[in-house]
């Protein structure tokens, strides 16, 4: 995955960062301390959704959002997020035959509330500026997104996150910060789409009725630090 490619990456340019820390006289160190443990962002991006079997779920779509996040000791901080996907869908009758069964497609805006930790990979300083960050942690996706003929729903639920950032640190109160990050959530089939129409054909035939599938959100925003 995209997101778990990325936090590989700064793992691996942080190690030898925090090696070259010692033995910097203080006016030539390429670290500085970072000033301030809150940061609130609004942020905008692309989410990447993985197509299901029976091709329903809300596809890839823009997203917009807030990012709160407070250091609670050391390189470690707690993180929330709210984000709103502006995705479709494709609608579909099982009872129709395979030609005439798709609708169309309708709105299927995906909302989403993340909490987690976040770690930051070179402790609480930036190396020239650079602040490398992995992230972790659970929340709900929820829609509205639903079909009366069919029986489906997307509903509320239960989401695990996890990702990487990195951010650009002025040397005032605003900060540049990009972002990418897997979500992973559960959806589930109705029965019609097992159910044979009036040419024999089914929606789906062996596949599993409930399922994990996943988005993959990258994010730029522009943060307000304060709080020193």
């Amino acid at each position: 995955m995209k997101a778990t490619l990325f936090a590989l990456l700064a793992v691996l340019v942080a190690a030898p960062l925090s090696a070259q820390q010692v033995g910097y006289p203080p006016a030539a160190s390429p670290f500085t301390d970072l000033e301030y443990k809150q940061e609130i962002t609004p942020f905008g991006g692309w989410v990447t959704a993985r197509s299901d079997a029976a091709n329903i779920l809300p596809q890839s779509a823009s997203l917009v959002g807030l990012r709160y996040q407070v250091f609670i000791g050391g390189p470690v901080s707690f993180d929330a997020s709210f984000s709103r996907m502006a995705s479709v869908r494709n609608v579909i009758d099982p009872t129709q035959i395979a030609t005439k069964r798709l609708l169309g497609t309708a709105d299927a805006a995906v909302y989403g509330v993340d909490v987690g930790i976040a770690l930051g990979l070179t402790g609480r300083k930036s190396w020239h500026r650079l602040v490398p960050e992995i992230r972790a942690g659970g929340g709900i996706v929820s829609s509205e997104a639903k079909d009366d003929v069919s029986g489906y729903t997307f509903g509320t639920p239960f989401a695990l996150t996890f990702g990487g950032g990195l951010k650009f640190v002025s040397r005032g109160r605003l900060q540049i910060r990009a972002d990418a990050g897997e979500r992973l959530y559960k959806q589930k089939y109705p029965d019609s789409f097992f159910q044979p129409a009036s040419d024999n054909s089914t929606v789906l035939t062996t596949e599993s009725r409930s399922f994990w599938t996943n988005q993959t959100l990258l994010t730029v925003g522009v943060s307000v630090l304060f709080n020193r």
